[in-house]
Parts: structure tokens; sequence; C-alpha cells
């Protein structure tokens, strides 16, 4: 049993993350030896199957970080490759979960019992039937934390500000480093014991679940908080006023409200942003120009950020101060 959950969890891991970059790496530490595949999955190995799959993940990057540059067609092509991909997600994870079954029966030779009794595939070569509800479980483990990443996307993107031409490159950033992560910690887990395997499974699918209620939350929040802004706006237009400025240049919503101390603060902390910000894109932009896109969308993430704590501080104080009843 747990051979078989530990399969299914390793192949569900690809919801959470770049499907051709988990095969990628799957595959590339099979090459050069460090794990052994399934046999009838070791053509995973192979030259023909790394380029194929690096030519997809590359087309599937390219366009998200590109779309930084010229966010009308690229956005496009990425939204149309992004879903065209969806529906290789499936075999993407019964792939990882049937390979992955050589790699733990490599790692806790125990197991090897296990695997001749669970025949997996027909003499021939083909899936038999525990390889198919095997493969098929997988990908619908798969399938459901990509759903549930597929409709945290868009609410994510509203909360943060970054659902317009940010929205392409920070998903990818996030895909490619989760890519990266579990299958390093899938890998390092596995090596211990083949259940941890399974609990980093399920708390992947937990923290999916969490996300996307954290993300309706948080959306809900900032509903009612530009709700709030417009009100003020009609009611009291220098509160109004004083927190859409906070959130755009930190510190001018407290100095508008006189509040000298964190103004100045906050003022000098945008400052230092801003020169970060800059000094980093060009450099950045002229040695290695791939290496802007992300720091562009962590710098960015980083002022949003700041800039919606901050005008929530600001609109607490005033809802204090003048006595505002929601």
């Amino acid at each position: 049993m747990e051979l078989v959950l530990s399969a299914i969890s390793a192949g569900g891991l690809v919801g959470a993350a770049n499907q051709y970059l988990c095969l990628l790496i799957f595959a590339i530490i099979s090459k050069i030896g460090w794990v052994t595949l399934t046999p009838k999955m070791q053509f995973m190995e192979s030259w023909w199957f790394i380029s194929i799959v690096a030519l997809f993940w590359i087309l599937t990057v390219a366009p998200a970080y590109l779309a930084t540059l010229a966010p009308g067609v690229l956005n496009a092509v990425n939204t149309f490759i992004n879903f065209l991909s969806g529906f290789l997600v499936p075999v993407s994870a019964a792939f990882i979960s049937l390979a992955s079954v050589g790699v733990l029966t490599g790692m806790h030779p125990e197991l090897e019992q296990l695997l001749e009794t669970l025949q997996l595939f027909n003499l021939e070569g083909s899936l038999a039937r525990n390889g198919w509800l095997m493969a098929g479980t997988s990908a619908l483990f798969a399938s459901s934390v990509g759903g549930i990443k597929f409709a945290t996307k868009p609410l994510v993107g509203a909360v943060s500000g970054t659902s317009g031409y940010l929205a392409a490159p920070t998903n990818a950033t996030f895909e490619n480093s989760s890519s990266v992560v579990l299958m390093t910690l899938a890998y390092l887990l596995s090596k211990v014991n083949p259940w941890l395997l399974v609990a980093l499974g399920v708390l992947v699918f937990i923290l999916a679940v969490a996300a996307l209620t954290f993300a309706l939350y948080q959306l809900w929040k900032l509903k009612k908080g530009i709700g709030k802004v417009l009100r003020w706006a009609q009611t009291n237009p220098r509160a109004g006023m004083a927190v859409f400025a906070e959130f755009l240049m930190w510190g001018t919503g407290w100095l508008i409200w006189e509040k000298w101390g964190r103004g100045v603060v906050m003022s000098g902390a945008w400052l230092v942003w801003t020169l970060i910000f800059f000094s980093l894109v060009g450099l950045t932009g002229v040695t290695v120009p791939f290496v802007a896109p992300p720091i562009i969308v962590v710098a960015v993430l980083i002022f949003l950020a700041v800039g919606l704590s901050s005008a929530r501080s600001l609109m607490r104080y005033l809802e204090a101060q003048l006595e505002v009843i929601l």
C-alpha cells in the first residue's frame, strides 16, 4: 500500500507545479544515475524524451516572461498554451507515478516483491489493470490540485494587483519554483520513508485548498475596502484621497493626516524601494536579460504588499478618528 500511495502522491505533485519542469527534473536525475526508473518507463531518460519535454517547457515559460515586454499578443499566446497544457497534466502525472515505482523500490529494496505482485505492466509492455488504476488515480489527484490552482490564479491576481501583464510571469515563477522545491522534497523524503511522500502529497492538497480559501477571503476584504474608500471619497474626500495615495506612494497618506513620524519612515522606505527597483532592473536587463522579469515580479509584489498593508493600517486609524460606521 505504501508503494502505491507514494507513487500516486509523486505524480499528484505535478498539479501544483509546472508539469514539464517536473518531468524534466525527473528525467535528468534518472539520466545521470541518481535514481532508477521502472523498467518499462526508462524511455523517460532518453535524449529524445528529454528534448521534447524541454521544448514544451520553454514554450510555456518564454511567452509568460516575454509578456512583460509585449503584453497584448503574448498574454493571449501564454493563455492559449497553458489551456492546452492543462489537458496533458493527467498524462504527466501518470508518467511520474509509474516511473517513481522503480525509484521507490530502488531506494527501499524490501518493496521489490510488492512491485512484482502489483504487475503494473503486461508481458507485452502495455499497462495492466493495476497500472491503469495507479496512473488514473495519480492523474485525478494532479488534475484536482491543478484545477484548484487554476481557480486560484485570477483571485490572487485580483487581490495582489497582478491580474494584468504581471499575471503571467508571476504564475510562471511560482510554478517553476514549486517544481524544483517539490521534486527535491519528493526525492529526499522518499529516501527516508515512502510514507513521507504520501504526507507531502496530502500537505500540497491541503495548501492548495487553503490558498483558494484565503484568496476568496482576501478578495472579499479587498472588495469591502474598495467600497469603503469610494464612500469616503464622497463623504470625506481628504480621507479617501489619503488612503488611495498611501497605496501608490507609501507615507503620503500619513503625511496628509499629519502623522509625521510614520509618514517620513514610509516615504523613506518607498524611496529606497524605488532606487533598488530601477537599479536592479537596469543591471539585470543589461547583464542577464532573462533574469529581469522575475526580479520585476518580485519587486512589484513587494510594492503591492507593502502598499496594501500601509493603506489598510491608515484606514483603521481613520476609522477610529472619524468614527466611520461600516
